[in-house]
């Protein structure tokens, strides 16, 4: 019978007032994929804190290789060969595709100076093993990011890691770059390397996952094979009961006119035409590149408008400025490179600014 490489074993975990891991377990086995499932606060995050060294557990079990372990922090968990990837890639886009591979450990020689072309060479080993094209030269930021992920499994190879854990790996990703991660994993799993992968995307599980744990309010629900289970079966573990009817029909009874956008067009948008209503959300969807950035750019004065027009609550505007945009009671999100995200709100008695 496969032995577990990873295995915690009862975690628990509290904070003042709050009790986060209760009883949490999960098992991990080389070569296979173990998706960890649950609701937003059901304590995947906290789980993987713990393992990882950021936070210290209250009492339980964490065994890695048939040892008992305890990390000091994320450095320790990796040198140790756990590695995670977070759903905010932690890498600079101005270095090369080796200096972030290697940043604060770059091979160097007796006297301090850094072995530029041993180093070179072992980006390039470690980018051949996920069938990346680029050289270890090349600047991160020419990659797309699905590229960028490529090189933080990289940096997770190159600790020799024999588990690493992807924390919503396709958020951003399109179809042909999940379709390139779900090769990558394959080989590592053909490789011995087990894989938790934290995912709200059912459909993925049942693709690329061996087995599954969930988690609900802190506390191991139940552990199944793929094979065995549905995915109704996983959102009544996930939500403690039966969901007859996921996403209901609500009848909402929506007021005037807010937004409308008539045939905009701009950099990367093209004769594009909406209308938001008062109690209406509005979605964008579009694959990355595809000109939703661009457009809500537009929009609020950012880019540069070429045609078409802006009306907001019955008046034709001209932004052509955020400064403009703010008094109008414009409300923009934007999700950019999974790096950053601005946000600018505008009250009738207030200004609310978020900064980073």
């Amino acid at each position: 019978m496969l032995q577990p490489i990873l295995q915690l074993s009862e975690i628990e975990k509290a904070f003042p007032g709050v009790k986060a891991l209760d009883k949490a377990s999960l098992n991990v086995y080389p070569g296979k994929v173990m998706a960890l499932l649950g609701e937003n606060g059901a304590g995947k995050s906290t789980l993987m804190k713990v393992l990882t060294g950021i936070y210290s557990k209250d009492s339980g079990e964490l065994r890695y290789k048939d040892q008992d372990v305890s990390f000091k922090g994320p450095r320790d968990s990796q040198q140790a060969g756990i590695s995670i990837i977070h759903q905010e890639l932690n890498l600079i886009p101005e270095l090369t595709i080796a200096e972030n591979i290697f940043l604060g450990r770059e091979k160097t020689n007796a006297f301090g100076r850094i072995l530029w072309s041993q180093m070179y060479a072992e980006a390039d080993r470690l980018l051949a093993r996920l069938n990346v094209k680029h050289s270890a030269k090349t600047p991160l930021g020419e990659l797309s990011l699905g590229e960028q992920q490529m090189v933080e499994i990289a940096k997770a190879l190159s600790f020799e890691s024999k588990v690493i854990i992807m924390d919503e790996p396709t958020d951003a990703l399109t179809d042909t770059e999940t379709e390139s991660l779900f090769s990558v994993i394959n080989e590592l799993r053909e490789q011995g390397c087990g894989i938790v992968y934290i995912s709200h995307r059912l459909k993925e599980i049942f693709e690329i996952c061996d087995d599954i744990t969930v988690l609900r309010d802190g506390k191991f629900i139940g552990q199944r094979t793929v094979a065995e289970t549905d995915e109704d079966t996983l959102i009544e573990m996930m939500v403690g009961r039966k969901l007859d009817e996921q996403y209901p029909r609500i009848d909402a009874v929506h007021g005037k006119t807010s937004l409308e956008v008539k045939n905009l067009s701009g950099p990367g948008v093209d004769d594009v035409s909406f209308t938001l209503d008062q109690g209406e959300i509005l979605g964008i969807s579009g694959l990355m590149g595809a000109g939703r950035t661009e457009l809500m750019k537009i929009i609020y004065g950012a880019l540069k408008r070429q045609s078409g027009e802006v009306i907001l609550n019955g008046k034709t505007i001209n932004p052509d400025s955020l400064k403009k945009v703010l008094p109008m009671a414009l409300l923009t999100f934007l999700r950019i490179a999974k790096e950053m995200v601005w946000f600018w709100a505008y009250q009738l008695k207030r200004t609310c600014r978020f900064a980073h």
